[in-house]
């Protein structure tokens, strides 16, 4: 399975990866935020959130709002997760998760949550985790998930990590912007960029 979010393409083995977040699984539950994807990594269930952007530590309004975001985001992956796993919707959604993460033992599975900033420098990133590990305290005490197992990476240590495939050069990203290029037209350079150019 090959994608691109937030100017990263990602590919993971089908059989060991399902992309939750434009699931027909999520289309009955607009309100609920979840990651973009789960995988198996390392023998870990991965909770993935990729982002083009994130705001700095100084700005602390906005910074403070998108931790909250992206950590309400893995709380609620992780409790859809299970709440498919136990059929606590009884709709049988089970059924649509691969194998290899379908047969987990529910009350056995190890946790991992990666956050992938395209863009930022690699010492922005390690306020973004201590921040990330605060917030999620409580939910990781909750669910006994160390919080050594919780990532914030930019998109040159991710690929380092195998967890993107490739990324969007930033002097590109920038010339895409200095054209005047934005939302979906600029989406639809940056997969053309990608086509032209597979890494």
């Amino acid at each position: 399975m090959e994608f691109i979010e937030s100017n990263m393409k990602f590919s993971c083995p089908d059989g060991e990866s399902f992309m939750i977040e434009k699931s027909d699984i999520m289309s009955d539950y607009d309100s609920i935020k979840v990651c973009e994807i789960f995988a198996m990594i390392n023998g870990k269930l991965a909770l993935i959130e990729a982002k083009s952007s994130s705001p700095q530590p100084r700005s602390k309004a906005e910074f403070d709002k998108y931790i909250a975001e992206i950590g309400q985001k893995f709380i609620d992956t992780l409790l859809m997760y299970n709440a498919i796993m136990l059929d606590r919707h009884e709709k049988g959604y089970a059924s649509k998760l691969p194998a290899a993460i379908r047969t987990q033992d529910i009350a056995r599975v190890r946790y991992a949550m990666y956050l992938i900033v395209h863009g930022n420098e690699t010492e922005w990133m390690l306020p973004i985790q201590d921040a990330l590990k605060n917030y999620l305290r409580h939910a990781l005490n909750a669910w006994n998930i160390p919080d050594v197992n919780i990532y914030a990476l930019n998109h040159e240590d991710a690929q380092a990590k195998g967890l993107i495939k490739q990324y969007l050069p930033l002097e590109v990203l920038n010339q895409f912007k200095t054209q005047g290029l934005k939302d979906q037209v600029l989406l639809q350079q940056v997969v053309q960029w990608f086509s032209e150019n597979n890494g």
